[in-house]
């Protein structure tokens, strides 16, 4: 996988960032934990790191997934973080730590010691977590960043990002609809980050066209190809993704997700429903 370098600025955090990376860093590795960036973070990672697009939505949070496959671990990594390294508990929710600023980190673990799909941990308020893609995402292969010189960790491709908020929305679509928003940014500028590869690896998808959304059309076909190799690791995961699309495509009045993406935007949701299927299509193609 590729290798790229950025700093605080491009990923719209503060300096003090890095003190609080240490920290985690000094944890996972005292208990030879692999973990990997996600979430909204790791999208400015691609958008406006590597490739100067800054996206619409901004966030304070910084979200990682965690790699468990003993029971306790999960609990022992926050204790340490607790105790010695200046994390705070969040009481809300067992799977968020506080930094000495007030900046929240989500450690979502994922592994063997998940089980259908969940992860349920000792703690406070929120105690169960949907994990449904980690694992796939993990096995795929990962990118590694390293930022200010000064750290280096794995964080997560285009492809698993869509498909971790394409779940993430579907497990609580009455509070997620930012990750809808986030796919639609990602959707529009898919193109303009990954055209050297989508003319390499999916040139049968051109042809000649005066449709003025041809390249996003291509785009989501190109980027449904690339979800499928994640998803295609897992006959669950697949069907569960096929089947949001599926019922986010059959009719403008009910799909959900072209609503939120025509909003944010002040698209039509029957443009929206039409990259929709593109994506599915793609996605169909390769995990089938």
């Amino acid at each position: 996988m590729s290798s790229y370098k950025t700093n605080y600025s491009q990923l719209r955090q503060n300096p003090e960032t890095g003190d609080m990376l240490q920290a985690l860093e000094r944890g996972f590795s005292r208990f030879n934990i692999d973990f990997y960036l996600i979430g909204a973070v790791a999208r400015d990672v691609w958008m406006r790191a590597i490739n100067d697009i800054t996206p619409k939505r901004t966030t304070g949070d910084i979200d990682f997934a965690v790699l468990i496959n003993q029971k306790g671990k999960y609990e022992e990594l926050k204790e340490y973080l607790v105790e010695k390294e200046g994390f705070r508990p969040y009481h809300q929710n067992t799977f968020v730590l506080l930094w000495r600023n007030g900046q929240e980190v989500d450690l979502m673990p994922f592994g063997s010691i998940e089980q259908n799909g969940k992860i349920r941990v000792e703690g406070t308020g929120l105690t169960t977590l949907h994990v449904a893609g980690f694992k796939e995402v993990y096995e795929a292969g990962l990118p590694e960043l390293e930022l200010e010189n000064s750290h280096k960790f794995k964080f997560c491709t285009v492809p698993g990002i869509v498909l971790l908020k394409l779940v993430a929305w579907h497990d609580r679509p009455e509070v997620r609809g930012s990750d809808i928003q986030d796919i639609t940014d990602i959707l529009l500028h898919y193109f303009e980050m990954f055209s050297e590869e989508i003319f390499d690896h999916h040139s049968d998808l051109f042809g000649e066209s005066d449709d003025e959304n041809f390249l996003t059309k291509v785009a989501a076909q190109s980027l449904g190809r690339e979800v499928g190799r994640i998803v295609r690791r897992s006959t669950s995961l697949s069907e569960r993704v096929m089947r949001i699309l599926e019922e986010n495509t059959k009719s403008a009045a009910t799909s959900r997700i072209a609503a939120i993406m025509a909003n944010a935007t002040g698209g039509t949701v029957e443009d929206y429903m039409e990259l929709l299927k593109l994506l599915q299509k793609g996605i169909e193609e390769t995990a089938g």
